[in-house]
């Protein structure tokens, strides 16, 4: 009789992660049983050792600076092989603590192992685009062999060894068999989304799984002749259970499920087994049949088709329990929209995006809670109870967040992330619902009277008003508003993303009476404006653009400007990831890049702004190139350049070596920022943004009265000029901070009076963008309260 998954019950939960486990793998075989593998979010890889029908938490290896992905054990090399999101390989001996070999190369997380075709190699995959076979010498040199083909993450590699070949798996939905040489011999096409796993079966035939929730099963010609279809979502990883016969094997996904196959016959064996957790990351199967899972909600089960090695009543009915809340959930919907399509907890590891960005997360015991971005951390703002009204449907109207609508439009802001929702009701006024539209998603300004139009052409309230294409460059470096330092052009087109390297730079709109957001109705509490207790930074990026950008201009240099290999161009690169990793290589060629001309260093400057979120490459540069004293005399140069060093300056503030340099020079930066009297609303930003972090280090350190001062009055000279809402709305947040230390209320009361609050808050709410601007009108009262 074939076996069935019917049969497997709980064997046991193993407990000890802290996050998601994401890799699970069978290790050597002892006399008592045979060793599981886990590696979690948690950047920690635990080994369990099996005491009777238990495990026993034996070793926790924590080598990788970010989290494991991938688990592998070479059978032949007794090897404990380890994959992280910090692009490299660790390599163990069997309860080894340290790394036998650290694998460095790829340029992006390693994401997938297996043997290789030698005595002691690997091949891996990486998010890097290619493949590397590794071979390892007895004295621990690695050689490496580059597969390049994909266009896109190589999720998945396996080796062929009858046929001495490899196979790889990628998010362009190719499959591609290489010989030992790097060479591409066949081109495999049948998925509709990335291929995730990799198996290879007898007769030269192979198993595939993907994004596409199916496994395809090719023959030795390489045609697709079989595909198992039962999972819902996401299949993330199979492996073979040979205990069971050649032709059985298992599969885990994104829909909750453990299932298992005949890739012979095609057929399902038994039930799916469902998972607690929204995301069974991977599957491993021991010598004696049992399965291994592990899971997103940070436990690794065992399950076993032994009666003598399955779990108590008690715990089978605990897990039964988790599962049954897990059921209930997959039905169950929150304003149309099923509970099982909201993210986990694990979404709050994340930074959010934007300051008031809310989030709804699903716990595991069935309730969901909506998380608000503030202040640098994700806060709980409620429980998610549902709209009143009914449904969309019973309503007669589109809900969005709790409310009813007539409209709901789709906007899109960018081409890589998914649309923005626009809610908005007859009778309210356009300019209002697009200010309130554009504060809440974090927006430039300039986009105002855009939005406001086509809120009157979409939903007919009234005649469109025709805009006129603003003056300046909108943005420095992508789309049709691309910035060409010294250009007096004023052909400006649709003002692309408030930061440059941000992805596209189109702005479009799709109308739309039909809306997908779910329904919520909590209460929300009061909105806190200072002491603000959490640094600012500048932290997004497109690396693609930045990279173009720097070609484009090393091309325009001669060598004695300053131009460079390539090869520099992509070592400097690497800095805009915020790895924990300190790469030397690219601080040099970063140094390097900082010398060439002040009409082509923007860029460059701005690659710096993200390294220097990092202290130890502060410090490094600080010590070494007194980096400050390269940067701060850019501040009386061109507009590019000052927005970049601005930005960089704010982004030091957030360690204690980048305050203590930036207060060394504080009065020459303060004098060169003061002087700065017209600017683009991102520069606006980048100023009020810096002197908010100032601000923050004396409230969260001992203030100083002459830091207070220079603080002040560059605010001060700020607030003269500003314009945009967002830049005086962190000015007045500074001045608030200061008035929480005692130097800090000596100061403000020798600068600003209440008069001068109380004229610039008139003078902001009488402008058109302004009158709607609560946020900016409740820091206000706030203020003056304090006063």
């Amino acid at each position: 009789m074939e076996p069935t998954l019917d049969t497997y019950k709980l064997s046991c939960e193993l407990f000890g992660h802290s996050l998601d486990v994401r890799a699970v793998a069978a290790g050597s075989v002892t006399p008592e049983g045979q060793i599981i593998l886990s590696g979690s979010r948690d950047k920690s890889t635990k080994l369990w050792k099996p005491i009777g029908n238990e495990y026993i938490e034996s070793l926790t290896l924590k080598d990788h600076k970010n989290f494991i992905s991938y688990i592998y054990f070479h059978t032949a090399e007794q090897w404990i092989c380890t994959a992280s999101n910090d692009a490299t390989i660790c390599i163990y001996k069997q309860d080894g603590f340290l790394p036998l070999l650290t694998l460095k190369g790829h340029e992006s997380t390693v994401c997938a192992l297996s043997e290789g075709l030698k005595p002691r190699s690997l091949i891996s995959g990486s998010w890097d685009k290619t493949a590397r076979v590794w071979t390892i010498g007895e004295t621990g040199e690695a050689t490496t062999v580059s597969l390049k083909g994909h266009e896109a993450a190589v999720w998945a590699v396996a080796t062929l060894k009858t046929e001495q070949k490899y196979v790889t798996g990628g998010a362009d939905k190719c499959i591609y068999y290489w010989n030992e040489k790097g060479e591409k011999l066949r081109l495999l096409k049948g998925h509709t989304d990335c291929v995730r796993g990799l198996i290879g079966l007898e007769a030269n035939t192979l198993l595939s799984c993907g994004n596409d929730g199916v496994l395809n099963f090719w023959n030795e010609e390489g045609e697709c002749v079989r595909k198992l279809a039962g999972h819902t979502n996401y299949i993330y990883a199979m492996a073979r259970n040979q205990a069971l016969g050649d032709q059985v094997v298992v599969s885990c996904g994104e829909d909750s499920t453990l299932r298992m196959w005949n890739v012979i016959t095609g057929d399902e064996l038994g039930e799916p087994i469902l998972h607690p957790g929204i995301s069974v990351w991977s599957v491993a199967c021991l010598l004696n049949g049992d399965i291994v899972t592990g899971c997103s909600d940070g436990v690794v089960r065992v399950f076993s088709k032994d009666p003598a090695r399955q779990a108590s009543e008690a715990n089978r009915k605990a897990f039964d329990l988790a599962v049954a809340t897990r059921k209930s959930q997959i039905n169950e919907e929150i304003g149309g929209v099923k509970k099982t399509d909201l993210p986990g907890p694990e979404a709050l590891l994340a930074n959010g995006t934007r300051e008031g960005q809310t989030k709804m997360v699903r716990h595991l015991d069935g309730s969901v809670k909506c998380y608000s971005w503030e202040l640098g951390k994700w806060n709980l703002v409620g429980d998610v109870m549902g709209a009143s009204g009914g449904t969309q449907v019973t309503s007669g109207k589109n809900l969005y967040e709790g409310k009813e609508y007539d409209f709901v439009f789709n906007v899109d802001i960018s081409d890589t992330a998914p649309p923005i929702k626009l809610p908005y009701n007859h009778g309210e006024d356009p300019w209002l619902a697009a200010q309130a539209f554009i504060h809440k998603n974090d927006l430039p300004q300039a986009y105002l009277e855009q939005v406001a139009n086509f809120i009157v052409k979409n939903s007919k309230s009234g005649p469109v008003v025709m805009s006129q294409a603003p003056s300046g460059h909108q943005d420095p470096f992508t789309g049709g508003s691309r910035y060409v330092p010294g250009s007096t052009s004023t052909n400006v087109a649709t003002p692309g993303n408030a930061d440059p390297f941000t992805g596209s730079s189109s702005y479009s709109t799709s109308a739309s009476n039909t809306s997908s957001s779910v329904d919520v109705n909590f209460v929300r509490a009061g909105d806190k404006h200072f002491p603000v207790n959490n640094y600012r930074t500048f932290d997004t990026c497109d690396a693609t653009k930045v990279l173009e950008k720097l070609k484009e201009f090393n091309k325009k240099l001669t060598p004695s400007d300053g131009q460079v290999g390539d090869e520099l161009l992509l070592a400097v690169i690497k800095l805009t990831d915020q790895s924990p990793v300190v790469d030397l290589t690219a601080l040099e060629a970063l140094t390097i890049l900082l010398k060439w001309p002040p009409g082509q260093v923007f860029p460059v400057i701005d690659i710096l702004r993200l390294a220097v979120r990092n202290e130890a490459i502060f410090s490094i540069l600080t010590n070494s190139h007194n980096i400050l004293g390269i940067v701060i005399p850019h501040l009386s140069g061109a507009a590019a350049n000052q927005l970049m060093v601005v930005r960089c300056l704010a982004n030091s503030l957030t360690h204690h070596t980048g305050r203590k340099q930036v207060e060394s020079e504080l009065p020459k930066i303060i004098e060169l920022i003061s002087g700065i009297r017209a600017g683009s609303a991102n520069l606006q930003i980048a100023m009020a943004t810096f002197y908010l972090n100032l601000t923050i280090s004396q409230t969260l350190g001992v203030a100083k009265s002459e830091v207070c001062y220079m603080v002040t009055a560059g605010v001060v000279e700020l607030l003269k000029w500003a314009k945009d809402l967002e830049a005086c709305y962190r000015s007045m947040q500074a001045i608030g901070n200061l008035t929480t230390t005692p130097c800090g209320q000596e100061t403000i009361a020798q600068v600003i009076s209440v008069d001068y609050v109380m004229d610039k808050l008139r003078e902001l709410t009488n402008t058109p963008q302004g009158e709607n601007f609560s946020k900016l009108n409740t820091v206000g009262q706030a203020l003056l309260a304090a006063f």
